[in-house]
């Protein structure tokens, strides 16, 4: 979806790249799936954010974190919410730049859990052979990759075990496609305490679906979301957006509208941790063809198009 932009209207932006601060920055996020309620927590989120920053934001609803990706290669996006394999991606391309890393029930780093029915006969790994499956999206770690390399570590084999597949691109979609029936497993997102408790996951935002779903197996850790603008984006601009979402994420009540939007409890500096081993996992998973693609294919061709 195109940015929305504001209903004022702005002096001409500054040149892109320097230190001059555009008068409108564009603020990506992957929309596909989100309700409504969390696209206005979405909208406030980022009013709040350009209030501090001192500049207008325009929000770029992506159809999908290959969608968002690829905006952020093309430079249409000035800053945006990655996940952290669309991160690893474009970082390797050096097309941006970490501002801040997300962090959810206490710790930047989540786990992937595979979802089913509390009604559902499935038990254990072994027995989602046959079943439809209902994955985030191809560039997601904890909602695709990790899930099919932990589920192949353990003897079912993602690339023949299923009936069926479809990326359902948020998830918030996959935990409704579970609860909803038109899914037998789903794989998203869970945080953990230090005693190996699940804190936090996505079908605990999703109304009715805490009492109706289940965990089955859950495989992780894995780096948090990451916050990153586009390398061409001047130093002043970035360090105010970090500078702003730092200090948003120490108000009390601008957290609380962090958590409604995003689904995590504060934003902390950048800490590389753990995406050089992610990284390398995703690599070892598509060379053993256990992808559908891998999250650099869709931002070749898009390099390929640029260049043709």
């Amino acid at each position: 979806m195109l940015p929305q932009r504001p209903s004022s209207s702005p002096a001409a932006p500054g040149p892109r790249g320097t230190d001059a601060k555009p008068a409108i920055l564009v603020f990506g996020y992957a929309a596909e799936g989100a309700s409504t309620a969390i696209r206005e927590s979405i909208a406030k989120f980022s009013a709040a954010l350009g209030a501090l920053a001192g500049a207008e934001l325009a929000v770029y609803e992506a159809a999908s974190y290959e969608d968002l990706a690829l905006a952020m290669a093309r430079g249409d996006v000035d800053f945006a919410w990655l996940p952290p394999l669309a991160f690893i991606a474009l970082e390797r391309r050096k097309t941006v730049v970490a501002l801040a890393s997300a962090q959810r029930g206490g710790d930047t780093a989540f786990h992937s859990a595979i979802i089913v029915a509390k009604s559902s006969a499935l038990k254990d790994p072994e027995d989602l052979a046959g079943a439809r499956a209902a994955w985030v999206d191809r560039y997601s770690a904890s909602g695709y990759v990790v899930p099919r390399v932990g589920l192949a570590a353990v003897g079912v084999d993602p690339r023949v075990a299923f009936a069926e597949e479809r990326f359902h691109h948020s998830h918030e979609a996959v935990v409704r496609a579970v609860v909803g029936g038109r899914a037998d497993f789903g794989a998203t997102y869970a945080s953990l305490n230090a005693a190996g408790e699940i804190t936090r996951g996505a079908w605990m935002d999703v109304e009715g679906a805490a009492d109706g779903v289940r965990v089955l197996v859950r495989f992780g850790a894995i780096p948090g979301d990451v916050l990153a603008a586009k390398t061409s984006l001047g130093a002043e601009s970035r360090e105010a957006i970090t500078r702003s979402l730092l200090s948003l994420s120490r108000d009390p009540q601008q957290r609380q509208l962090l958590r409604d939007a995003f689904g995590v409890d504060e934003l902390r500096p950048w800490v590389s941790a753990g995406y050089g081993a992610l990284r390398r996992l995703a690599e070892e998973a598509s060379k053993r063809g256990l992808l559908e693609g891998d999250a650099d294919d869709a931002l070749d061709d898009e390099d390929d198009s640029i260049e043709g």
